[in-house]
């Protein structure tokens, strides 16, 4: 039994759960309408944990936000102001991360991948940019290599990679290619905090 026929029969049975595709060929076919999302093969540590936080936003979002609201400081970004970027395309993650920044005080411009931060970079400059890793258009290690040529070390922002890629040399990479840190997600709270506190606010137009 195939993968099609199998998620026919579960839907036959009357259940409605979401179903996701692993696919080698990495698109949708016109027998997969039963899938909620489709994901290529090799998986992608990143893509899949996108793509289930945007089949469970209704339970995982606000379970994340509101587990880490006693631990948030409501008064950190008159404390430690600083000008953020947040590069992220899933939107769950976007209002999460929003979220969490907003209950420290703190706003946020928004780019959806790294063409859009670097446009954003070149308006405006920033203390920090909080990088997603795998992104549409242009990844986030290509956005940092190429921030880090356009603008020097007293230019550019610091860059924090945001992925749930917890492969080793992960880490490595995104060092290599210009990031300052690392968090993973699902975002801890404690890890943005300790992100942004190692940011020093510039005073660079």
């Amino acid at each position: 039994m195939d993968g099609s026929t199998l998620a026919a029969r579960i839907r036959e049975a009357g259940h409605t759960l979401p179903l996701v595709l692993f696919s080698s060929l990495g698109r949708r076919e016109v027998t997969d309408a039963v899938f909620a999302a489709t994901l290529a093969k090799p998986l992608r540590q990143s893509s899949l944990f996108d793509t289930l936080m945007s089949l469970l936003a209704k339970d995982a979002a606000p379970r994340k936000i509101e587990s880490a609201k006693p631990r948030i400081d409501a008064g950190m970004a008159q404390r430690h102001p600083l000008r953020i970027l947040l590069t992220e395309d899933n939107v769950v993650n976007q209002k999460l991360a929003i979220r969490l920044l907003q209950q420290m005080g703190y706003r946020a411009d928004l780019a959806s991948n790294g063409i859009e931060a670097i446009e954003s970079r070149e308006r405006q400059s920033y203390d920090l940019v909080l990088m997603d890793v795998q992104m549409p258009e242009m990844d986030g290690l290509e956005a940092s290599r190429r921030i880090n040529q356009r603008w020097p070390n007293g230019k550019r922002p610091r860059i924090v990679p945001m992925t749930a890629n917890a492969m080793q040399g992960d880490r490595e990479e995104c060092l290599a290619a210009g990031m300052d840190d690392y968090v993973t997600k699902p975002i801890r709270v404690d890890a943005l905090v300790e992100a942004l506190l190692k940011a020093a606010p510039r005073q660079d137009p």
